[in-house]
C-alpha cells in the first residue's frame, strides 16, 4: 500500500511541475498520432509494472486484474488533467480519491485484501 501512495505522489509531483506540457499533451495535442503513442506506450508500462507486483487471486484474474488497471489509468490521467486545471479538491484528496477507485475496482481480483486502512484517517493535514 505505502508503494502505491508513494508512485502516486510521485506521479502528481510530475503532473504539478510540468503543468503546462501536461495540460498541452493531454488536450492540444492529444489528436496528434505521435503524442497519443507515446501516451499509450507509457500506460501500458504503468500497467505492466503493477500487474507484475500485485497478489491476484488466480491467473485467470490476470486478463480482468490487466483491464481493470488500464481503465483506473485513463481514470487518472482524466481526474489528474481536470484537477490541474481546476483544482476541485486538494492534493491528497486527488491521490486518496485515485487509490481509492483503485483498491475498489481490484478487491474482488486479489488474493488478499490490502492491510491498510483506507481511506485514510483524516486527522493529518491535506497537502
Amino acid at each position: 500500500m505505502e508503494q502505491l501512495i508513494q508512485g502516486m505522489d510521485v506521479h502528481l509531483d510530475y503532473f504539478v511541475a510540468n503543468r503546462n506540457a501536461v495540460l498541452a499533451a493531454n488536450r492540444v495535442l492529444a489528436g496528434d498520432p505521435v503524442i497519443q503513442s507515446i501516451m499509450t506506450n507509457e500506460l501500458d508500462a504503468l500497467r505492466m509494472r503493477l500487474l507484475a507486483v500485485l497478489p491476484l487471486a488466480d491467473d485467470g484474474a490476470r486478463e480482468a486484474v490487466s483491464a481493470a488497471l488500464k481503465s483506473w489509468l485513463v481514470f487518472v490521467q482524466v481526474l489528474c488533467v481536470d484537477w490541474l486545471t481546476h483544482e476541485t479538491c486538494t492534493r491528497t484528496q486527488l491521490r486518496d480519491i485515485c487509490i481509492g477507485a483503485l483498491l475498489g475496482a481490484l478487491q474482488p481480483l486479489l488474493a488478499e485484501a490490502p492491510t491498510h486502512q483506507w481511506p485514510p484517517q483524516r486527522g493529518d493535514a491535506d497537502a
